[in-house]
């Protein structure tokens, strides 16, 4: 675990494996959203969390346009 200033959540380091293509969606995710990798894996833990909550519970996940159309399942999860 790495220490952090006082008042600092503690945060745990992980390496990973990813193939030369994981990295490459990785790192264009980060520069579309102005941040880094570790915000990206963050915001798709995010989502990835709201999916299966929303599976267990019987939903579906969407993808609606602007109109609120839905569009696209979201499946596999």
């Amino acid at each position: 675990m790495k220490m952090t200033a006082q008042g600092e959540t503690p945060r745990i380091q992980i390496n990973l494996d990813l193939s030369p293509e994981l990295y490459e969606t990785l790192d264009k995710l980060a520069q579309q959203i102005s941040g880094d990798h570790a915000e990206v894996l963050v915001k798709a833990i995010a989502l990835m969390e709201v999916a299966v909550e929303a599976k267990q519970k019987g939903k579906h996940f969407w993808i609606a346009d602007e109109n609120q159309n839905l569009e696209t399942e979201v499946i596999g999860i």
